[in-house]
């Protein structure tokens, strides 16, 4: 695998936010405070998974340990799967901010990881004034979202917060926006229609500026990753605004059509040392992150190559191939791989070179089986770690 992409790596001043922020609530130093917080991160765990309520989630962020432990744990993966689709819309459909000064939309932003991981990407890329506004339910979260934003972005960084319903967008705040994201909100919204949804999308993208770019991130789970794309393929029918991500064209996935595989992104990542930690007592596997999105846009792109393949399966490396599961075109296209003549390490080292979510090509006709040569004969248009 190529070396991490420093853009794709959660930042220092966000982890030390966080270290701090469960030193003043423990009243004790460093790691004693995070071992303090890990059973608030396994209820928190749990509520998310096992014990997930069917309606209202309870504001866990009013309570100070759990909101400690989520900034440590679960929210340095919201930062980076944020920017691993910040990546695909910026280096491969190669969306631009419209203007200097952008205006940045978190709905539903908890304590502010999305809009902030996309407001730093922004200042890192472009150097770009930020005005960042948040929108959430609970108001200790958005206490948590403005000093956290406060402690990562530059002072260009002009920060706000709103409390509000991230399906309501009266609730919202008033103006138009050049980035709009709902970061693990839609899932929460099991009450509303596909017709509620899209119009919800239309609403967001009627608040957006000219150029701007709307960001939908969901779980990696089957049931609320089918659900995005269900509305995204909904949103290209309907012609609401134009998609750019992660799917390569308006033609609906085909892996809802079979019912067994679900589209989703796996992703290597730099663990953050305080997760590290406190992961040794619960033994989570994080050495990926996993997560589904959607992203739209109202400004004119490149046009995709028409070859591409985006790699929807895990990569396989079995006897003399390497495989893995590619749509292009509408289409599942299985590729396999010759790895004949290539020592183990070389072989490993190949498969590592790409990953689920990233977009690839090859030059021979498009069938449901291809099978290639030898790796040179894979091109990789756009990887999430390079």
């Amino acid at each position: 695998m190529s070396e991490t992409n420093p853009r794709l790596l959660y930042p220092d001043a966000a982890e030390s936010y966080w270290l701090r922020q469960a030193e003043a609530i423990t009243q004790l130093q460093e790691n004693d405070a995070i071992e303090r917080l890990t059973p608030s991160v396994a209820q928190l765990s749990d509520l998310f998974t096992t014990e997930r309520p069917e309606k209202n989630f309870p504001d866990y962020f009013n309570n100070p340990e759990q909101l400690a432990a989520y900034g440590l744990f679960f929210l340095p993966q919201s930062f980076v799967r944020t920017a691993f689709a910040m990546s695909q819309a910026l280096d491969f459909r190669k969306w631009q901010p419209p203007q200097k000064a952008i205006r940045i939309l978190d709905l539903g932003s908890g304590p502010g990881s999305c809009g902030t991981s996309a407001a730093w990407q922004l200042q890192e890329r472009f150097s770009s004034a930020v005005d960042l506004s948040f929108v959430d339910r609970s108001p200790s979260a958005l206490v948590a979202a403005e000093n956290f934003a406060q402690a990562v972005l530059k002072n260009t960084t002009k920060i706000s917060s709103r409390i509000g319903d991230a399906s309501r967008p009266e609730t919202w705040q008033p103006g138009s926006f050049d980035i709009i994201i709902a970061g693990f909100v839609l899932n929460e919204m099991s009450r509303l229609t596909e017709k509620d949804l899209l119009q919800w999308v239309q609403s967001m993208s009627k608040a957006l500026n000219p150029g701007g770019l709307i960001l939908i991130l969901e779980p990696a789970l089957k049931i609320t990753s089918e659900r995005l794309q269900r509305l995204s393929d909904s949103v290209v029918l309907h012609k609401i605004i134009s998609r750019i991500g992660p799917d390569l064209d308006d033609s609906p996935c085909p892996q809802l059509a079979t019912g067994i595989h679900w589209s989703h992104e796996v992703r290597a990542w730099t663990i953050p040392s305080a997760t590290e930690l406190i992961n040794r007592k619960l033994h989570r596997d994080l050495r990926e992150i996993r997560f589904s999105f959607s992203a739209f846009s109202n400004q004119s792109l490149p046009p995709v190559p028409t070859n591409a393949l985006r790699i929807v399966s895990d990569i396989q490396i079995i006897k003399g191939l390497v495989r893995f599961i590619g749509i292009g075109r509408g289409a599942l296209q299985t590729i396999e791989i010759s790895t004949r003549g290539l020592s183990k390490h070389d072989i490993k080292i190949k498969a590592a070179s790409i990953e689920r979510g990233d977009t690839v090509a090859h030059s021979l006709p498009v069938a449901s089986k291809v099978r290639l040569p030898d790796f040179d004969s894979l091109q990789i248009i756009w990887s999430g770690q390079s």
